[in-house]
Order: C-alpha cells, then sequence, then structure tokens
C-alpha cells in the first residue's frame, strides 16, 4: 500500500475530535434507553402481531437513506484525513444499504397477490405459511430474504472489525491523494462483488439453499447456524471496540450505541421467533436504529461545529473592526488568519529589539531584520540559533551552550546578559531572555521566543568605569557571587587579584592628573590583553584594580599570572611620549581554601595586597591566617605573605 506517514498534526475529523464526559454520558444514556426498552419486549416477543409490510417498506426505505448519508459522511472524512479505517467504515455502511434494499425487495409478501402495493394489513396468516394466499416475490423465492438478513446483519460487525484492525497497524498512515482514491475505487467495488454474489445466491439458487424460515418460524439451522454466530460475532466487536477506544471519540460514542442496537436486533429476532411477531417488530426499530444512531450523532456534532464557526466568525468579525480602527492604513476586509499573522510579522519587523522564534529543535522559523544591524550578520529561517549565538559569551561559557541546553530541557528558561565583539573590535552588551509560547492551559507548545535588545550603554553607565572601560566594583561583585556559586556546585576553586600602582601618586604629583588618567587607560589596556583570557578584569577604585581568575587555577598556577601581570606593569615605562617608573603589588585569596565568603574574599585579597608592598613593592603575597592577624598589630602593613 502506497502511503504517507503523519507528520504528526491528525486531520481534524469527528474521528479524532475527542468527546467529552457529558457527550459519552448521553451516548450511554442513549444506549441503555434501547437496551431496556428491547429487554422489555422479551416477554412478549413471541407474541403475534397483524402483518404490516408497509411498515417494513417505510422502515427499509429509511434505513437505506441513513445508510447512503452515513456513507457520503464517512467518506468525507475519509476525503479530510485519509485515513484506512475510515474508508473501510464507509464501506460497512454501504454493503448494509446495498442488502438492506434486496432484503426489502426479497422480503415475502412485499407485493399483494395481485401484484400492486404493499401486502395486507391486519391479522390473518403470515405471508410464506400454509394457509392464505401464496405470498408475492418482487425478486427472489422463500429463503432468499432470510439468508439475506443473516448476511446482512454479520456484514456490519465484520466491518466494525476490519476498521479496529486497520486502527491499529494503520493508526498514523494518510493515504496520498492517488492511493485513496485508488482504494475507493477498490473498496465499492469489492462491497458491489460481494453483494452481487450474495444476491446471486440468495435470489437465483434459493430453492437449492438449506431452509431458514420454515412457513413464517425460523429453523434451529437459522438460530443456531446464522442468528447465534452473528449475536457472538457481533458482542465480540462490541466488546473489542469499547475496549480499544472506550468511547474517547464522538464517533466511536456513538458506533459503540449502533453496535450495541445490532446485538439487540439479532438477539430479539432471534427470540420472537417468526416473522410479525413482537420480537420481529421490535428488530427492526434496532435496524433503524443501528443505522441512523451514528448519523444523528454526527449531523449533532457537525450542528455543534457549526454553532463554533458562527461564533468564531462573530469573533473575527468584531476583531477584524479593532484591527481597521487600530491600523488605519491596514487593508479593508481582513478576515483570514494569515493576513493577522502578516500584522503581527511586520510589528515584529518594526521592533527595535532583535527577535526569532524557534521549533522544539532549535531551529528559526521567524526572525526579523535587526539581527543584521545588531550582530553584523545574518540569522536565516532554518538556521540553528545556537550556532549563531555560539561566540557571544554569557556570564559563564557561550550562550550557544546554554540555548542547546535549553533546547535539551536541561536549562530552565532564562534571561542572560551577554557580550559581543562585532567586526573592528567594538564590545557589544546585549540582554537576551527566551520565553517558550504555550497555549492558555499550559499543555500545546507552539514555540520559544527569543528577544535580543542592545543594553551597551547601559551596561557602561551601570557596571563599566567611564576612564578605563573596565568593568566597575558592582559588575564585580556580581561575578564574584556567580563565580562562588559555580565553583560551589562543581566543587572546584578560583582566585582574586587586589592590584595597586606602585608610584602612582608621584605620576600624578608630577605629570598631573591627566597623565594619570592616561596611565590608568594604559593599564587597563594591560590588563584585558594578559588577563582577559583567564577572567574578569575590574577597576576598584583610584589605582587599584581586581582580577577576578576564575578560568585559570587547574591549568596555570595564579603565581604565574601575577609573575607575569608584574613584569607587563614594569615594562610601561613611556606614556604619551614621557617617561614614567611604576610597579603593582598584588595580593592574592583563593576561594575556598581562605574563606567561602565573598565580602571577605576581597578584604584578604586587599590584605596580601599590603602585605606585598611592606615586603618593597613590585612583588605579590597569598593571604594567610597569621599574616591576617599580624595586620591587626600593624594595620598600615596589611596581611599574608606566602610568596614565591
Amino acid at each position: 500500500m502506497k502511503r504517507t506517514a503523519s507528520s504528526g498534526t491528525l486531520a481534524y475529523t469527528l474521528f479524532t475530535l475527542e468527546s467529552n464526559p457529558s457527550q459519552r454520558r448521553f451516548a450511554f444514556i442513549i444506549g441503555a434507553i434501547i437496551a431496556l426498552a428491547s429487554l422489555a419486549s422479551l416477554p412478549f416477543a413471541h407474541i403475534t402481531l397483524p402483518n404490516n409490510n408497509a411498515f417494513l417498506s417505510a422502515l427499509c426505505s429509511s434505513v437505506i437513506c441513513f445508510e447512503l448519508i452515513t456513507v457520503f459522511v464517512l467518506y468525507s472524512q475519509f476525503k479530510v484525513s485519509r485515513f484506512p479505517s475510515i474508508l473501510i467504515l464507509a464501506g460497512g455502511y454501504f454493503y448494509s444499504a446495498c442488502m438492506t434494499i434486496l432484503y426489502l425487495f426479497s422480503f415475502p409478501g412485499i407485493l399483494p397477490p395481485n401484484g400492486f402495493g404493499p401486502g395486507p394489513i391486519g391479522p390473518g396468516p403470515q405471508p410464506g405459511m400454509e394457509h392464505g394466499p401464496e405470498p408475492m416475490f418482487l425478486i427472489g423465492g422463500n429463503q432468499s430474504a432470510e439468508y439475506i438478513y443473516a448476511l446482512w446483519h454479520l456484514g456490519f460487525p465484520i466491518a466494525i472489525l476490519l476498521h479496529m484492525a486497520a486502527e491499529v497497524k494503520y493508526k498514523q498512515v494518510r493515504l496520498s491523494n492517488q492511493t485513496a482514491r485508488l482504494m475507493t475505487i477498490i473498496t465499492g467495488t469489492a462491497v458491489l462483488a460481494a453483494v452481487a454474489v450474495i444476491g446471486y445466491v440468495s435470489l437465483a439458487l434459493h430453492d437449492k439453499l438449506p431452509i431458514l424460515m420454515d412457513h413464517g418460524r425460523i429453523t434451529p439451522l437459522a438460530m443456531y447456524g446464522f442468528g447465534l454466530p452473528t449475536l457472538l460475532i457481533s458482542l465480540l466487536a462490541l466488546a473489542l471496540y469499547y475496549f480499544m477506544t472506550k468511547g474517547s471519540t464522538v464517533t466511536s460514542s456513538w458506533l459503540c450505541v449502533a453496535l450495541l442496537a445490532t446485538v439487540l436486533d439479532v438477539g430479539i429476532n432471534m427470540s420472537g421467533g417468526n416473522r410479525f411477531s413482537i420480537g420481529w417488530y421490535v428488530s427492526k426499530l434496532d435496524t433503524f436504529i443501528c443505522a441512523n444512531i451514528v448519523l444523528a450523532g454526527m449531523i449533532y456534532e457537525f450542528t455543534k461545529m457549526y454553532y463554533k464557526m458562527t461564533e468564531l466568525y462573530t469573533q473575527v468579525t468584531d476583531s477584524e473592526s479593532r484591527y481597521k480602527t487600530l491600523f488605519a492604513k491596514s487593508r479593508e476586509g481582513e478576515q483570514k488568519i494569515a493576513e493577522q499573522n502578516k500584522i503581527i510579522e511586520r510589528m515584529l519587523e518594526s521592533s527595535h529589539e532583535s527577535i526569532a522564534m524557534c521549533d522544539s529543535d532549535g531551529r528559526v522559523v521567524f526572525v526579523n531584520r535587526r539581527f543584521k544591524t545588531m550582530f553584523g550578520r545574518e540569522l536565516s529561517v532554518g538556521q540553528s540559533l545556537a550556532i549563531y549565538c555560539k561566540e557571544m559569551r554569557a556570564d559563564y561559557g557561550s550562550l550557544g551552550d546554554q540555548i542547546k541546553q535549553y533546547f535539551e530541557q536541561r536549562l530552565q528558561p532564562f534571561r542572560e546578559r551577554v557580550a559581543f565583539h562585532k567586526e573592528g573590535g567594538e564590545m557589544r552588551h546585549y540582554e537576551c531572555y527566551v520565553s517558550p509560547i504555550i497555549s492558555k492551559d499550559g499543555g500545546l507548545l507552539h514555540g520559544h521566543l527569543f528577544t535580543f535588545g542592545d543594553r551597551t550603554d547601559e551596561e557602561r553607565k551601570a557596571h563599566y568605569d567611564d576612564l578605563t572601560g573596565l568593568p566597575n566594583r558592582r559588575y564585580i561583585n556580581e561575578r564574584l557571587r556567580i563565580a562562588m556559586r559555580r565553583a560551589a556546585e562543581a566543587e572546584t576553586s578560583f582566585a582574586v587579584f587586589f592590584m595597586d600602582l606602585d608610584g602612582f601618586k608621584r605620576v600624578n604629583d608630577t605629570l598631573g592628573h591627566e597623565m594619570g588618567d592616561r596611565l590608568l587607560q594604559e593599564v587597563a589596556i594591560l590588563l584585558k590583553d594578559g588577563m582577559g583570557g583567564y577572567g574578569t578584569c575590574a577597576r576598584w577604585a583610584g589605582d587599584e584594580f581586581v582580577v577576578l581568575v576564575d578560568e585559570a587555577v587547574g591549568d596555570i598556577r595564579p603565581e604565574e599570572l601575577a609573575l607575569d601581570l608584574i613584569r607587563a606593569i614594569r615594562q610601561l615605562d613611556i606614556v604619551d611620549g614621557k617617561r614614567i617608573q611604576i610597579s603593582a603589588s598584588i595580593g592574592i585569596a583563593i576561594y575556598p581554601d581562605d574563606t567561602m565568603d565573598g565580602t571577605k574574599l576581597l578584604q584578604y585579597a586587599d590584605q596580601a595586597m599590603y602585605e606585598a608592598k611592606t615586603k618593597g613593592r613590585g612583588t605579590f603575597c597569598f593571604y594567610t591566617a597569621s599574616a591576617a592577624s599580624s595586620n591587626k598589630q600593624h594595620p598600615e602593613a596589611g596581611s599574608a605573605k606566602r610568596t614565591i
């Protein structure tokens, strides 16, 4: 079978529309009423009533109409969904309609002895019995109607069983349009062929068939050879179908009622034992119910859907009026959802922020044009957002890594500040936050919205020093808290450098404050170039600097970094053509060896820096508890030694 796999979004039909508790309750009540009414007739099922072929003609005509309409409705559902199981069910109803036609025209006495109009109405001998006039047959003979009845009622539960088998085997399969047309032709041809074979055997060969109805009464062969197996198969189909579906969809609820009516039809007819008994009449009413109950349920749901569509249309019309008021320049008559989406896209395109919407795999499904302006390169639909953001640096690591973790459900929705070097070396700062787009009930996820806002000016004012461009005290404190949390989680360590320039006051006094500012700027450049790859450098105050070495411990020893930094400062001997002479004293504190408190960590590094100054300047010291107690006696000295 040529088929196409379902894309994950099932076609919206009455076979996929879930039933609510009230709908299932209503179907149960209808089924209970049918069952109680049928069972109440059991004690009287054998009582013979007047012959009324006009009743049979009217009932069978209605059944044929209802079943053909049901075939049309089911086939329309199949054309929408292209599910094989629905086509099988439509074929089952088509089979039932054809067999009903055969049954009606082959029923004995459907024509009166004179050949015009329905059979006699009123008490008297039953057609086919030895008393009374010989019954007239439009087609067939005495046994034709009984064989057609037996095979007619056997066909519906078999169609349900085939429907269930197709549901299990081809549940996620949708036929292609070409295959659907071919299968429709095959199904219709198969049904007509089966009906033709049954019709030929029942009508042309009726005299050679075993007797199922003897003078209006059901024979043991009809009872146990056809009736009982049909009853058991119908019960099996009802039990299996209810077990499989639990009436969870609109159509399955009413199909359960139809199967129940089929069971009652066969059972009551067997209990009556002869034509035109109370059981016979009740069974025909059950046949009528079986034929139209599914159609009635579908029409009811179609009516509800129509009301909902009417309400939705009214809402869309009201929304259109509001949109015309808000967007005077928009085209008149906007009624489609696609046009509303275009309006939303235009709003996103005009935003000053970069906005991208991703699917559950992190692939971009919508993006506005701000990305190229903001980041210097385009972001395209279908591209991975994590790969695009790989070079953007978050507090720790790459923003692209965080986005990847988010889509792998290892990270909750986040709001993150990131830094990015644009072409030309300019450092820009952005705020990225992600918002999952979910339905109002929190169940259905429509996508993930990522927004990037330029926060460079805000970041510089709040977290950066105006003179040197380095992060300020507020920024380094925030980074320190993050570093401690990450180190505690990973059970790692990091170092804090507290650096002071030796000889800076002399530069200010002899060469002026402007030269002192230039010196601080040159030192900032050295820190960025020499230490930027190992952590965060910040200006603390005046000529004091802090370096958070959170990526160096374990690879390069802190003392090696400190010595490299001291050597680089000593080599800074000319600024703007003027000779200067400065050095640097550095104090080092280690987390968590020295303390697990951020404020104390900075204090200990500061004390260790003063200890380095007491040792002759231009060197570094580690914080030690003994040096700290010594500083309490000599506060001007600071603390720490542990030099190399």
